[in-house]
């Protein structure tokens, strides 16, 4: 909760970088048409008509988004953890007040779910970690990436290749959940499709079962 004047200050700035030329109401409508649709993957020709613009133009503006550092491109990854390019991407806002903004400057928007806002959490801070031992893969949209299962169903956040001393390891799959309860259908996707994982969730409920249980905003700081 941050004053309005904060707000408006924040808001041009990323006018400046994201969309100069646009009407001052073009950018709150464009962090809620992201922030509306994180958890899933973004259709850009789907987003360019709810904005009323060009496909072209929609792409530009969400890349400028990420190259400012105020979103993140999060691709499918293949089964060997690698980014596919012809697939739709997911895109997470960096912080959640980028996702609250609109709704505090603009009249009739609908405020973000907490669920949306703590997969984004995860996934910016496992991508600021993963950036941190590669730099430059953040720009390039090369951190994170949701994985597709047989069954149709889809983990949030996939193994993802990082470096280390010797040689490379994967990350721990990763799969976000704010609620207290109807979380383990989403345990055992993980759990089927690895044998192994974490459970984001908001409280710890069950360490008995493969994937781990551990609350989102402890998760957070050891992904930093």
């Amino acid at each position: 909760m941050v004053s309005i004047e904060y707000l408006r200050d924040l808001l041009a700035w990323l006018q400046r970088d994201v969309d100069p030329d646009s009407t001052p109401q073009s950018l709150p409508l464009l962090l809620h048409e992201v922030a509306s649709h994180m958890t899933s993957p973004l259709s850009i020709r789907a987003t360019a008509e709810e904005l009323g613009v060009g496909r072209d133009a929609a792409a530009s503006r969400l890349n400028r988004l990420v190259a400012s550092f105020a979103a993140l491109w999060c691709p499918q990854f293949t089964e060997s953890s690698r980014r596919m390019d012809n697939a739709q991407m997911k895109i997470y806002l960096t912080d959640p007040l980028l996702a609250h903004l609109p709704t505090r400057v603009r009249a009739g928007l609908r405020v973000p779910d907490m669920t949306v806002l703590n997969e984004a959490a995860i996934a910016v801070a496992l991508a600021q970690a993963i950036d941190e031992l590669e730099e430059g893969r953040w720009i390039s949209g090369d951190t994170v990436g949701y994985v597709r299962t047989g069954g149709g169903k889809e983990v949030d956040l996939g193994p993802a290749h990082v470096p280390t001393a010797s040689s490379t390891e994967l990350t721990v799959p990763i799969e976000g959940k704010w609620v207290d309860s109807g979380w383990r259908s989403e345990a055992q996707v993980v759990e089927k499709k690895y044998g192994r994982g974490i459970l984001a969730t908001k409280s710890v409920l069950d360490m008995d079962h493969p994937t781990w249980a551990i609350p989102a905003p402890l998760l957070s700081l050891l992904l930093r």
